[in-house]
């Protein structure tokens, strides 16, 4: 999958005399825009690599060391926190200094790299959100099912890698760096350089639309799709629910059950509607480069500015999901609090709880207890003594 792939207004110039040979050589500017446009863009791309190194830095090292917070669903909102930071790291300066500079001024390991990483990553938070869907289906549609276990959740979370890896190796060994002969960047001090580009190296253009053709569908259009229909369903079950309960008490206890089920469905439902927003442009644009037989200015118009504001949507994906978890999840605010305030302190976890009935074990939700833990113990944070609202494990059936 070639998400770089340059276009670009051809100001052709006869260099006979200069490269000892009568054909038109094409110089192009080096850099692709002006001062402002370029700073602008740098802004931008740096606010989203700020946001997606912190914000997923925590949501990390929250889930980690916190074992209230080591829940089926969290396992997998972490393998999402991990693709995320790999993509800020490896993918996001790589696009950024691709989109400012006409070609690629890169080898031909990072070219490869950055493909393979990127398509892979996409690839597993895709996959990730369709195994969250899938477990929360299971979770609510079909209560008395068996739920999965964290061991299976990270089976699960491993597969989902390898299957992300094989369905990019394609495009990993079809890319490479070539020079182009004819074509040389020349920079505002008239300095000419020769051009390199980063594509995809397929024996016949078919094959490339192709692949691509798969890969929309098999990692954008029926992943989203069968995560709408999994969701509608579950709405349409914690709808139908508090409505069969016939006792006041226990109606009181639904709804407050179900108001925990409503808010954490919210959070990943707005999870996977960012997800599908953030990079539908991305796809449009290389499903209309294949198939529109656009002309070369607007291929140019395409690739200079659409690409590069496409490529930072898609991108602020990355950085948007801790904003997403902090605002619906009490115990994710509560651990990017604790980090801000305390130098990343962890709350003190409280001592062995006895072990209930194995319906309770999985799949849990979170809610405000009244400071004290089940032996009757001051919950209490360890690095600055002060008593702490506990985090009391649910059952989400």
């Amino acid at each position: 999958m070639d998400l770089d792939v340059l276009y670009t207004e051809n100001i052709s110039v006869n260099h006979t005399s200069l490269f000892n040979d009568s054909r038109n050589i094409t110089l192009l500017p080096y850099y692709q825009h002006s001062l402002v446009v370029a700073t602008v863009f740098i802004l931008a791309y740096v606010l989203i690599f700020s946001l997606c190194m912190v914000g997923n830095i925590l949501v990390c090292f929250i889930v980690l060391k916190n074992r209230q917070m080591r829940t089926v669903t969290n396992i997998f909102i972490l393998n999402l926190a991990i693709s995320d930071l790999l993509v800020g790291i490896l993918c996001l300066p790589i696009t950024l200094v691709d989109n400012l500079i006409t070609g690629w001024p890169f080898d031909v390991v990072i070219c490869k790299m950055s493909g393979l990483v990127q398509g892979a990553s996409v690839s597993a938070s895709v996959f990730t959100l369709v195994a969250i869907a899938v477990e929360r289906f299971r979770c609510i549609v079909y209560p008395f099912q068996r739920k999965l276990t964290q061991r299976q959740a990270i089976i699960t979370i491993a597969f989902i890698w390898a299957l992300a890896i094989a369905i990019m190796c394609p495009s990993a060994v079809t890319l490479t760096v070539s020079r182009d002969v004819l074509h040389f960047m020349v920079d505002r001090d008239n300095v000419t350089y020769p051009l390199y580009t980063c594509w995809e190296a397929w024996p016949d253009r078919s094959m490339r639309k192709i692949y691509t053709t798969v890969l929309f569908s098999h990692i954008y259009l029926a992943p989203v799709t069968l995560i709408v229909i999994m969701y509608t369903r579950i709405a349409v079950k914690l709808v139908k629910s508090p409505a069969s309960i016939r006792d006041a008490h226990a109606e009181d206890e639904s709804r407050r059950v179900f108001r925990r089920k409503l808010r954490v469905v919210n959070m990943l439902l707005m999870v996977a509607l960012l997800f599908t927003v953030s990079w539908l442009p991305l796809w449009i644009l290389m499903m209309l480069t294949d198939y529109g037989n656009l002309s070369n200015a607007q291929l140019d118009l395409v690739a200079v500015y659409i690409f590069p504001f496409a490529h930072w949507l898609a991108f602020f994906n990355s950085s948007v999901n801790p904003i997403v978890y902090g605002y619906f999840n009490e115990n994710f605010r509560r651990g990017f609090q604790a980090a801000f305030q305390f130098g990343m302190c962890v709350v003190e976890p409280p001592p062995p709880q006895p072990r209930r009935s194995g319906t309770w074990k999985h799949n849990r939700v979170f809610a405000d207890g009244d400071g004290t833990n089940a032996q009757g113990h001051d919950r209490r944070d360890f690095c600055t003594g002060q008593q702490q609202d506990e985090l009391v494990l649910e059952d989400l059936d």
